[in-house]
């Protein structure tokens, strides 16, 4: 009994957070952005250290269970969470804002994700979704200004809970069929089943259909790109780098643990959604003079490009997107800090006529900045060439040419859009005074720039464990 409290460690830690935060906020008077943050970073670093240790061990085994894989994506998902509320905490401070809401209701996504991450029954699938959307809802109200946010968190809303209603009319009828929630027990029957009935195939896709919703894929981001153009810097930044690492990990999880019959069937379908969502994300952001919603359409490309690089999920598949997704988000999340950095008389810009110039007035936020967006286009010799690579020559292995032609289109795409801002920060002249910024964010911009630098000396250094792992996938 003792011993399955250790091993719940990770979610304890999680909820242990609401247990100190709840009772700080109401009873302490003095409270700033460090109070909160404070606390969310200790038990954060719990649940990352936890996490590792019972990388492999699970309470549940049935409903709720803990792999490899699952760990590496999840740990990957924390640390990138625990920076991100570390810069998170300056835009506060700055703004001389309460932040408990904002790291209560990512404590709730977190816990959300801790549960898809490792799901091993569809009851379990189906009871996480909701509390992401939910929190997803509260983290978009999140803002001083609510009238700003209303219309896109109320297409949220209304679309979340028509997504989860699909999603449980597909857990329905396969547990009609399967007469199990068990991923185990479904990957079984379906396997010995001679015969799969049309209906599963429905119910496939409407499991699929959920994913592709809170995936913010094409036809489905309207909110997020209408939202990350008014919320605040915060949550913006933690939904957009954040949620791939987790997503892609359900769905790997989902797909191989127990549906692995459908493989061939869900594959072509993600495939196209996919290459929608690579090819109209590109173009947008070609159209884009607003920064957040340019490098939000540039993220949207990043998660289908690692979706297309799924062709068979394969172990050589998932070792090529999760090099490929972790460079990205470490190189959005670059982009992220220095959004941070653009502020001028008090106010965070956005627009590209705002930082026309920049680099004469902050030439090292600029050069970072250089640096991220030629590791998000795999330019050499940043790890960003490295994880583009990977993924397009595991294509090229498999015979998928037209994958890998539709890779290198939406690539050129990107690349073009991200000239565009490089001439406007370099080769325009400076139109806009920036405030002074935090030290702590250009100590940031450098740890993160020298990690996307790392190609320099082997590009594989950074995640060779990891990648010895997923290669030993079958």
């Amino acid at each position: 009994m003792l011993q399955n409290w250790f091993i719940l460690l990770p979610e304890l830690s999680i909820l242990a957070f609401f247990l100190f935060a709840w009772p700080t906020n109401i009873l302490r008077r003095e409270k700033t952005a460090k109070t909160f943050f404070t606390l969310a970073q200790f038990f954060l670093l719990i649940t990352i250290c936890c996490s590792v240790l019972f990388y492999n061990k699970s309470v549940f085994p049935d409903h709720w269970q803990n792999t490899p894989l699952s760990t590496l994506f999840k740990t990957s998902a924390y640390l990138l969470t625990w920076a991100w509320f570390y810069l998170s905490s300056k835009w506060f401070l700055s703004k001389n804002r309460p932040s408990f809401r904002f790291y209560t209701v990512c404590f709730v996504v977190l816990l959300g994700f801790d549960t898809i991450a490792s799901a091993a029954s569809l009851l379990t699938l189906g009871l996480a979704f909701p509390i992401i959307c939910l929190g997803y809802y509260n983290l978009i109200l999140c803002h001083p200004d609510i009238d700003q946010v209303r219309y896109p968190a109320n297409i949220y809303a209304r679309s979340a809970s028509f997504f989860c209603l699909l999603l449980w009319c597909g857990i329905a009828v396969i547990y009609q069929t399967t007469n199990s929630l068990s991923y185990a027990a479904i990957a079984s029957f379906f396997a010995e089943t001679p015969m799969t009935p049309p209906l599963i195939f429905l119910a496939v896709t409407l499991i699929l259909a959920a994913f592709i919703f809170i995936m913010s894929m094409v036809p489905f981001h309207v909110w997020l790109i209408s939202f990350i153009s008014t919320g605040i810097l915060p949550v913006c930044g933690f939904i957009i780098l954040i949620p791939p690492l987790i997503y892609i990990c359900a769905l790997i999880n989902l797909i191989r643990n127990c549906l692995p019959a459908f493989i061939d069937f869900v594959s072509p379908l993600l495939a196209i959604f996919a290459g929608l969502s690579l090819l109209l994300a590109a173009l947008s952001a070609n159209r884009e003079n607003n920064l957040r919603r340019l490098f939000g359409f540039i993220a949207i490309y990043c998660q289908s490009f690692a979706l297309i690089g799924l062709n068979a999920f394969s172990g050589n598949d998932i070792s090529a997107v999760f090099a490929y997704i972790v460079i990205a988000v470490l190189s959005l999340t670059g982009v992220y800090t220095v959004f941070l950095g653009l502020k001028s008389r008090g106010e965070y810009q956005s627009e590209q006529c705002a930082v026309t110039g920049f680099a004469e007035v902050r030439p090292y936020m600029a050069a970072a900045f250089l640096v991220f967006m030629f590791s998000l286009i795999g330019l050499a010799p940043t790890l960003g060439f490295f994880g583009n690579l990977s993924v397009i020559s595991n294509l090229v292995e498999t015979a998928s040419w037209g994958k890998a032609i539709l890779l290198l289109a939406g690539l050129l795409l990107v690349t073009a859009a991200c000239l565009q801002v490089i001439r406007t920060i370099y080769f325009e002249p400076v139109s806009n005074k920036f405030d002074r910024t935090d030290k702590a964010i250009y100590i940031c911009l450098f740890i993160n720039m020298i990690i996307i630098l790392l190609a320099l000396i082997n590009p594989a250094w950074l995640l060779h464990d990891a990648l010895i792992i997923l290669g030993a996938l079958s």
